[in-house]
């Protein structure tokens, strides 16, 4: 077991990489310079790299002494378009573009890894494959889709992931077996109907009103044609539509997310969201276009695979700081790509501050974490690869 004093010659490095990646943010599919770095750094220290993967993604691969198994540990390289509103020394340079998910420190304490190996190349005792991928908050079908499909997890035995989360302590890893993240799929509701004065609405067909009847209706999905212990989410999200107070428009558009952890109930959905709309502009005299954008597959976490990274936690910072979840979050995250094709696990790692006042999750402007943290997700990845090489 390789501990957290072990690995405190990298602390300067770890936080030094996160800090630069987190000033310099970049959007899915965009993310040349952070690509180019890593790409340097890999280079520098002896893997073998293979670019352009999802346009901006890297994948290296490290021999260890021999030519065993092969382990692949994953980091995602994207920032969120939003706009920061921390007052930290590295605030992103960027305008509107953020690192509010964390996988700043995710691309640091995958680097910082590779740093150790790279230094100590024989404690492998097999292959180390390090992919660190673009776009994971999309835009659709999100970048792990193309690492799969291009081959990369073809000779691989597992794979391995984390993500830093603010809702748990710095210190903590916590994990959920079986069914772990949802699907997130979005839709477009484009209803075009008749727009009229709004003192004559019988002389038009009213979008806003039928737009009203589409989202009650939706809902009626979940609650009413969905088994109550089968968790889904259809959420209406935006609405667009008018100009003026009195002008009844004849157009309106909505957006939003479907959330699903089962395959069947995915495809159920879609199908009742188009009987339903197909229905609405029926009665109503009107056009309504549906467009499912499908998003990730559900994530499932492999029960071996889980209590393997349970054992070595536990080991790591103790039983009392590691937690198995009992409830699956319905947020989406595209490792489920990965998991689709080979045996593995993801798990959360802590980074909120202990003496924080006010909580700030992910995907908010005043997202940050402690780091402190960092040396935990470095460490878990060094042993994740040590140890499931070894057995």
């Amino acid at each position: 077991m390789i501990k957290l004093e072990d690995i405190k010659k990298y602390e300067s490095y770890i936080i030094e990489k996160r800090r630069d990646f987190h000033k310099h943010p970049e959007t899915g599919f965009k993310e040349f310079r952070t690509s180019k770095i890593i790409k340097e750094e890999l280079l520098d220290m002896g893997f073998e790299i293979t670019e352009g993967v999802g346009v901006t993604g890297i994948v290296g691969k490290l021999v260890g002494n021999s030519n065993g198994k092969t382990v692949l540990l994953r980091a995602d390289i994207d920032a969120l378009n939003m706009q920061e509103e921390t007052d930290v020394d590295y605030k992103s340079v960027n305008d509107g573009v953020m690192h509010s998910c964390g996988h700043d420190t995710h691309t640091a304490m995958l680097l910082g890894a590779c740093k150790y190996f790279s230094e100590n190349k024989e404690k492998l005792n097999g292959i180390l494959k390090v992919v660190f991928q673009s776009a994971e908050e999309g835009p659709m079908p999100g970048g792990g889709s193309f690492v799969v499909k291009d081959g990369h997890l073809d000779d691989v035995d597992a794979v391995f992931g984390q993500h830093i989360t603010t809702s748990d302590l710095s210190g903590t890893i916590s994990i959920k077996k079986g069914p772990a993240m949802a699907a997130p799929d979005e839709f477009k509701i484009t209803i075009n109907a008749v727009g009229t004065h709004a003192s004559a609405p019988h002389t038009g067909s009213d979008a806003i009103l039928i737009s009203a009847e589409v989202v009650s209706s939706l809902q009626k999905i979940v609650s009413r044609n969905i088994s109550p212990l089968d968790a889904a989410v259809i959420s209406v999200c935006t609405i667009h539509g008018g100009t003026a107070f009195n002008i009844l428009p004849d157009k309106v558009e909505l957006t939003g997310t479907i959330r699903t952890l089962k395959k069947d109930t995915r495809q159920f959905i879609f199908r009742r969201m188009k009987e339903i709309t197909d229905a609405i502009a029926s009665m109503n005299n009107c056009d309504i276009s549906l467009e499912l954008i499908e998003a990730y597959p559900p994530l499932y976490n492999h029960e071996k695979e889980s209590d393997f990274i349970v054992d070595i936690a536990e080991k790591l910072i103790g039983k009392d700081n590691v937690y198995i979840l009992d409830e699956p979050s319905m947020g989406g995250e595209d490792f489920s790509y990965y998991l689709e094709k080979r045996p593995g696990s993801y798990f959360w790692l802590g980074g909120r501050c202990k003496d924080a006042k006010t909580t700030y999750y992910n995907h908010n402007p005043k997202f940050n974490i402690d780091e402190n943290a960092l040396f935990i997700g470095t460490a878990m990845h060094i042993n994740i690869a040590i140890e499931y090489l070894s057995k």
